[in-house]
């Protein structure tokens, strides 16, 4: 590595100036980027200023109808916010998937931003709030809408000498729902094979105001425009749902790349909005990976969020909320989760049905997609298997096991055929063209 010079700014105005004054100069925060392309000898700064101690640059505010996130607030800070996840908790739970601890605890937002990858995780949650980016130069301050900041891998609206200050993040009103998706080789430390966002208003069943992001398909982040407007407006179904979402394919452009192949990503799109515009819409009805980061947010475990108050439970079938009261309490009007006995680990609808698995058995939610979904007697059902049973047993039991190639998600996840499966298991079952 060269050597270079170590500058530290006080605030984002000094940043700026200390880049203006120091051609060749980086801008640098958590390091997490910017070192191992200076490892790798495709950057070699003359000095690399630190905005670490600038305190205008890492605050999270209220200002009313919009969260105010600093750029150099580092994932960590962002994903346990009991702030961000009350007023715009999509970004927490893709702040929450940037990465390892480590690199949570280092990297920043402005950084994940700057970088412009379009797998970046924040990037489509960011698109899909309609999120405005706050660049500084010597000329004065700008707001980029971040659907438009983003211009190619590695490209951004950027001028010469601006610095990403901050993001202005409408707050999320009444009735807004969310999901964030993300598909990697690993739980951890993994770059997105292909992601999704889902950010909509959901008002007696129907959606509005639908915005799906798709991350790590297309050379920027993309909105699946089309699959959008095929859901504003519509009461929503899990019919509806499996009829729409491979709409999402068409605002995709995969590449072939180390991480998987362009149809593969194409296949995984497409269930990967099918799972976040499920998990949005019924977040109870789904193994929801948002109480893994909520449950860090000042300490306080939420592992049940209960919607009675502000609409009744939908059904998996139906988001109407007038057709299935199963899952509240006619009396009392709470949900089954909090009533004496009550687990809230257990999904109100899924605790409504018959008895739950005995101690011999497991019960496993499986929907299928693609051709699979046309092969199977049911695309979308619920399980009850011998417990100690596995991916393969599943197939047999579902008559997949002469398929040549079936792929299986279990709880958003790739598994082989030997997995051990467990009781309350989400699984996606799928045939993509090319393998993966």
């Amino acid at each position: 590595m060269d050597t270079f010079r170590a500058l530290s700014a006080r605030c984002a105005r000094e940043a700026v100036e200390m880049l203006a004054a120091e051609p060749g100069a980086v801008l640098a925060a958590g390091c997490t980027d910017i070192l191992v392309k200076m490892k790798d000898g495709k950057v070699r700064p003359s000095a690399v200023i630190s905005i670490d101690r600038a305190a205008d640059m890492s605050s999270i505010e209220d200002t009313g109808r919009t969260l105010w996130v600093g750029a150099g607030c580092t994932h960590a800070d962002i994903s346990r916010s009991t702030l961000v996840a009350e007023k715009a908790p999509l970004i927490a739970a893709a702040s929450a998937a940037v990465g390892s601890p480590q690199i949570r605890n280092r990297g920043t937002l402005g950084g994940n931003v700057a970088t412009a990858s379009p797998a970046g995780d924040t990037i489509p949650a960011l698109i899909a709030m309609e999120a405005r980016i706050v660049a500084l130069g010597l000329a004065g301050q700008r707001a980029i809408e971040a659907g438009q900041f983003f211009l190619g891998p590695g490209k951004s609206a950027l001028g010469p000498g601006e610095i990403i200050v901050g993001v202005e993040i409408p707050c999320d009103e009444p009735g807004d729902v969310w999901a964030f998706r993300k598909l990697g080789g690993r739980q951890a430390m993994s770059i997105a094979i292909a992601g999704v966002a889902v950010h909509a208003h959901l008002e007696r069943g129907a959606l509005s105001r639908v915005a799906v992001a798709l991350g790590s398909v297309a050379p920027v982040v993309v909105r699946a425009r089309r699959l959008e407007e095929a859901l504003e407006g519509r009461r929503v179904t899990a019919d509806l749902l499996a009829e729409v979402c491979p709409l999402a394919r068409e605002a995709a452009s995969p590449i072939t790349d180390i991480r998987g192949s362009r149809e593969y990503r194409l296949a995984m799109v497409e269930a990967l909005a099918y799972q976040a515009l499920y998990a949005a819409v019924w977040p109870d009805e789904v193994s929801e990976p948002r109480a893994k980061w909520e449950s860090g947010a000042g300490g306080v475990q939420v592992g049940h969020e209960c919607r009675c108050h502000s609409r009744p439970d939908p059904s998996p079938v139906d988001a109407s909320g007038t057709d299935d009261t199963s899952g509240t309490d006619g009396a009392s009007g709470s949900c089954v989760a909090h009533r004496p006995g009550g687990s809230p680990s257990v999904s109100a609808s899924r605790e409504a049905e018959a008895p739950g698995s005995g101690p011999d058995s497991i019960r496993v939610h499986v929907v299928a997609f693609g051709e699979l979904a046309c092969r199977v007697e049911k695309a979308d059902v619920t399980l009850d298997l011998p417990r100690g049973s596995t991916v393969a047993d599943l197939y047999r039991h579902i008559g997949l096991a002469d398929d040549s190639y079936v792929m299986a998600l279990v709880n958003h996840r790739r598994e082989f055929d030997d997995k051990l499966l467990s009781d309350g298991d989400e699984i996606a079952l799928m045939h993509p063209v090319g393998g993966g």
